[in-house]
């Protein structure tokens, strides 16, 4: 009886142990941050270790503290790059654009809440089995509209002939990965589900509401502004930019593409101007009120209670009580990836441009997350796999060591008892 007793607790123990560990991997405060030292150096020394590990074509990081840029990281490995360097960012398009919407909604020219189709005559949502009276402004921006396109815009070749934006809302041709219809599949406002036509209906919305070209309201109401003088949505207008090189996966390289769908994937840019917009998000700006930039922050989308878009930026601090971390990514068309984070209570930013790798942007602004706010995802839960399964193991290794000394050490006492009242 005394053996199943010893048994019991060494079983409860290895729980108890196994169930710490799953807690502090889960929550993050047994994982280790990429850097355990909390400079700009250190992160971009981290940073140039991940570099080397990995394949990446080109690549410029900036990082912000208390509102200010604090230092700039460049690589490549051909031609060099630096903050004037122009790249192509892909869905980071899509925040830059909500500024130019929120715009219109400021000045009284456009309704958040009004059916999108009431503004539109150049093209309408095709007949659905919803209501779709029910797709308006708040809904495209926040992806809950009920759209199911799926798309994942790869433009256009140079020798290839660019859609319309309504041909493209029909049936895009540059969208390989999914059926590339604007349509709605599923109740307006009941889900999250990422859409990039929906920014195009957007983009389609700007110009039948200014009569202006998308690039031209763009450039006069957001790039002016905001002093961001090389930005541009159609890279033919600004022919004397300082442009990246493109390379893809395999290390080959390839020419800037076009796009129908400017306002969901074709903006170029770079980080000197990325700064600028981050900037613009926590201090008055010539674009936007700060009431605007608040609204545009709060939660308009959920996943399992947990805020993940507002009207343009994703949310990033899974609910966390002590930081507002909002931006956006950008990956795809082999092989580009972006990523632009800001944290509005903090002030503390990250920008990440790269071409020749998928996901490298992405995981090192996450590995910034949780460095400067301790927000696991799964990056940082991957790279720390190693360690905590070692962690287990070594607890496991102590549970059973101890017990086998103390059960040893109780069995040698009891036998030194019972020889005495021999």
């Amino acid at each position: 009886m005394k053996k199943v007793k010893q048994i019991s607790l060494i079983i409860l123990a290895i729980i108890i142990w196994t169930a710490f560990i799953g807690y502090g991997f889960i929550d993050g405060f047994l994982l280790r941050p990429i850097t355990s030292k909390n400079t700009s150096e250190a992160f971009i020394e981290a940073t140039k270790n991940k570099i080397d590990n990995e394949f990446v074509g080109n690549f410029a990081m900036t990082l912000i503290e208390d509102g200010k840029v604090s230092e700039n990281f460049f690589y490549a490995i051909d031609q060099p790059v630096n903050e004037r360097t122009i790249f192509p960012v892909a869905s980071v398009s899509k925040w830059v654009t909500s500024f130019g919407v929120l715009k219109l909604v400021e000045q009284g020219k456009l309704d958040l809440d009004k059916p999108i189709d009431d503004y539109l005559t150049r093209w309408h949502l095709p007949k659905s089995e919803f209501d779709n009276k029910k797709v308006t402004v708040r809904k495209l921006l926040s992806h809950s509209s009920g759209l199911v396109d799926d798309l994942g815009y790869n433009g256009f070749t140079s020798n290839e002939t660019v859609q319309t934006i309504e041909e493209s809302l029909t049936k895009a041709s540059d969208a390989p990965y999914s059926e590339g219809v604007a349509k709605v599949g599923y109740e307006p406002g009941s889900k999250y589900m990422y859409s990039g036509a929906g920014y195009t209906i957007l983009q389609l919305l700007i110009e039948e509401i200014t009569d202006q070209s998308f690039q031209d309201y763009m450039t006069q109401e957001v790039f002016e502004p905001l002093k961001m003088e090389n930005s541009t949505f159609v890279l033919s207008e600004k022919p004397n930019l300082q442009l990246t090189q493109i390379y893809k996966e395999d290390g080959t390289k390839r020419e800037f593409n076009k796009f129908t769908a400017l306002a969901a994937a074709a903006l170029v840019t770079c980080t000197e101007d990325l700064s600028k917009f981050l900037l613009a998000n926590i201090s008055s700006n010539n674009v936007l009120s700060k009431e605007t930039i608040t609204k545009m922050s709060t939660a308009e989308t959920f996943i399992n209670d947990i805020g993940v878009y507002g009207l343009g930026p994703h949310l990033y601090s899974q609910n966390d009580q002590n930081s507002k971390i909002i931006g956006h990514d950008g990956s795809g068309n082999n092989a580009i990836n972006t990523a632009a984070r800001i944290d509005l209570k903090s002030k503390n930013g990250i920008i990440i441009l790269e071409t020749g790798n998928y996901n490298l942007a992405s995981s090192i602004a996450d590995e910034w997350i949780f460095w400067k706010s301790g927000i696991a995802d799964y990056v940082v839960m991957q790279r720390n796999k190693s360690y905590v399964l070692t962690l287990l193991a070594i607890g496991y290794i102590i549970i059973i060591v101890l017990s086998i000394f103390i059960i040893r050490k109780n069995n040698k006492q009891r036998k030194i008892a019972e020889g005495n009242n021999m």
